[in-house]
Parts: structure tokens; C-alpha cells; sequence
């Protein structure tokens, strides 16, 4: 029989009446790195992770698509968070090195390549910051916030900016005749 630890509670003991009990609200992010950035997406827009799966390159496709990948049956967009987000990498790694975080919306997932998987980190909600203007070696357009922890910066992406497609010089000239 194993002895079990302690379970901290949020709720008042007899000795504790009268003192206001303080709730801490957190937002759980599942963590991943690329080179020496740490980087974190909410747990609701991450479906799954899967090791190592086999790419199959897409001819003219952006540089940012690696391939796409099979997940059970359904065919998925494998996207180089490096070249997505403009991540300068001193090495490059086959596509099929990689680990797939895959996320977005259970009808049309795309998979993430990113190098490693961290952990699930509960953050607390006031820790989490708007972007700096610059953070250096990434486009910050892709970013959704930032939280200092005490070693580490964690940028957490925008996911919705990481699944749309980039728009080609033709397309941005047409997007802004119409608008004008």
C-alpha cells in the first residue's frame, strides 16, 4: 500500500473561516520547441500528437508546406512552423524528423512539424501579456501572447494565423483594390 501526498484544497478549513479564499485562473497550454524558442498553444486547439509520420511532398506548394501527411484515412497539411512564422534555423532537418502537433479544427486539422514536445503547463491567466512589438527571429503576426516564466519566454501562436493560407503579391494587390 502506497502513502499518498497531501491534496492542497481551495476550500476553507474550520481553522481558515473568515479568510478569504483565493481562486487562481489558468489557461492550459500544451508546449513544444523549435531551436531555442518555447512555444505553447492552448490545450482546446490541439487535437492530438503524433511522433515521427511519413510527408509526402506537395509539388508548388507554399515553402511553409512540408507535404501532407496520413492520419488514419485523412489527409492532412503538414506545415514547417519554422518557415511558417519566419524562424531563422541553423540546421535543416528532413520533414520526416519531425513531430506532429496536430491542431485546428477537428474538420480540417493541419499538422504542425515542430522539434520537440514539452509538456501541458497551466499558466496563470494574468501572467499571460500581450506580444512585444519585435521578438527576435520569429514574425511576430503569428503570435498570440507572450508569459515570462522564470527561465524562458513562452510565445504563445495564434493558430488561426498559423492555418491561413499567405496571400501572394496578386492576391494582397486584388484584396486592396476592393477594399478601395
Amino acid at each position: 500500500m502506497s502513502v499518498q501526498e497531501p491534496v492542497t484544497s481551495l476550500v476553507p478549513k474550520d481553522e481558515d473561516i473568515g479568510q478569504e479564499v483565493q481562486r487562481i485562473e489558468t489557461i492550459q497550454f500544451v508546449t513544444f520547441y523549435f531551436g531555442e524558442h518555447f512555444f505553447g498553444l492552448p490545450i482546446e486547439e490541439v487535437i492530438e500528437i503524433n511522433r515521427m509520420l511519413d510527408i509526402t511532398p506537395v509539388p508548388l506548394a507554399p515553402d511553409y508546406v512540408a507535404g501532407v501527411v496520413n492520419l488514419r484515412g485523412q489527409i492532412l497539411t503538414a506545415i514547417n512552423l519554422a518557415t511558417r512564422i519566419g524562424l531563422s534555423t541553423k540546421e535543416k532537418k528532413e520533414a520526416n524528423k519531425f513531430n506532429n502537433l496536430i491542431m485546428g479544427h477537428r474538420e480540417e486539422p493541419i499538422s504542425l512539424l515542430v522539434e520537440q514536445i514539452g509538456d501541458v503547463m497551466a499558466v496563470p491567466k494574468d501572467h499571460i501579456e500581450p506580444p512585444p512589438a519585435l521578438i527576435d527571429g520569429l514574425d511576430v503576426k503569428y503570435v498570440r501572447h507572450v508569459c515570462k516564466l522564470p527561465e524562458k519566454l513562452l510565445i504563445i501562436l495564434d493558430s488561426e494565423a498559423l492555418q491561413k493560407p499567405k496571400q501572394n503579391r496578386l492576391q494582397r494587390e486584388t484584396t486592396e483594390k476592393e477594399s478601395v
